[in-house]
């Protein structure tokens, strides 16, 4: 690139505002990307290389030195984390419900999952397998352990006996399973045979008895932290490979899959109590419950599970209970009213 005209003082600002600038764009981009830069060796060998430059040419052009604390920080940052997360993390058994018991931290394509795969005749098997990895990646460690040289179809079978095959290509197939969704790998004649398991009909009771002496307030401030955290370890970049298709980055979407798989628990949670509660005055009180938990939601800005609790309320199972809908409190109506009108 050829010198600006102009005096050696003018060329000297001209040359430490185009590092500075190249510097900023550097030190926003790597806050941009947080951790997924450590999934990138030549991006963090790029910063080191470029921490090292700017330490050397700060000392004699001053201008930079305001600088060098913040890339030094970026870049011990990473390093420390890649020596860190050279161990693989295992996330145990996603599906279940037991990711509540973790310590909420972004889950990232180098982590391990255990995953259970059952078979039509609903034995199953635990395979440990990346969690980026494809339907294809996922039979074949299935086809593995159990020692078989069958072709098997990996099928995410619903509570409701729903069959989806899944493609070879698709990814993190385990963060995509419904709400008591399971993973069946079996051969192609057994597909008609397949029927979900037990366990997948959800709960036989309400918890009523427990639920009542709770808290709303303190109810909608506990699903308002868990949303945060959920929402907190989401990447804009899953954003863009959920809209475009991941399996065209190679990379997973399991944060994001979590979030949205939170409000459909949420709403059916809803749909679940209400329709589980036998008596009429108890199911009036249920209503009254959630409608106070949702005002406190709101109150909270916590719109996903907001929305996600009048819209378990509207569902047409819960809709239909005309004669608890009429014993309402007129108060409690017009709240619904409202926030109805707002969905």
């Amino acid at each position: 690139m050829a010198s600006p005209p102009g005096s050696e003082q003018e060329r000297l600002e001209y040359m430490l505002n185009s590092k500075r600038r190249a510097l900023i764009l550097s030190l926003r981009w790597a806050n941009t990307h947080t951790y997924l830069l450590q999934e990138e060796p030549a991006a963090i060998s790029f910063l080191e290389e470029l921490y090292g430059s700017v330490s050397n040419d700060s000392r004699t052009l001053r201008g930079l030195k305001d600088l060098v604390p913040d890339l030094e920080k970026v870049v011990k940052l990473h390093s420390e984390e890649v020596k860190s997360t050279k161990k693989k993390t295992l996330i145990r058994q996603f599906s279940n419900g037991e990711e509540r018991l973790q310590k909420k931290q972004p889950i990232r394509n180098q982590d391990d999952i255990l995953l259970k795969v059952y078979c039509s005749d609903h034995t199953y098997t635990t395979i440990r397998i990346a969690v980026a990895a494809t339907g294809r990646e996922v039979i074949s460690a299935v086809s593995d352990k159990l020692g078989t040289t069958e072709e098997l179809l990996l099928v995410h079978l619903s509570s409701a006996g729903e069959k989806q095959i899944l493609k070879p290509n698709d990814m993190s197939v385990f963060s995509t399973l419904s709400i008591n969704g399971h993973l069946f790998a079996c051969p192609r004649e057994q597909l008609n045979n397949l029927a979900p398991l037990p366990d997948q009909e959800g709960p036989s009771a309400g918890s009523m008895s427990t639920f009542e002496l709770m808290s709303s307030k303190d109810l909608a401030y506990q699903m308002t932290m868990f949303d945060w955290e959920l929402f907190s370890c989401v990447h804009e970049h899953e954003l863009l490979y959920h809209t475009f298709g991941r399996h065209s980055f190679r990379r997973t979407t399991a944060n994001l899959d979590l979030f949205l798989r939170r409000f459909n628990q949420v709403q059916l949670w809803v749909v679940t109590e209400v329709c589980l509660c036998t008596q009429l005055s108890k199911r009036v009180q249920l209503l009254k419950k959630f409608i106070k938990i949702a005002a406190h939601c709101r109150e909270f800005k916590n719109l996903n599970s907001f929305f996600a609790i009048i819209m378990g309320m509207s569902n047409p199972a819960v809709s239909r209970l005309s004669q608890t809908w009429e014993k309402l409190p007129t108060k409690f109506k017009k709240f619904y009213a409202e926030f109805e009108s707002m969905m």
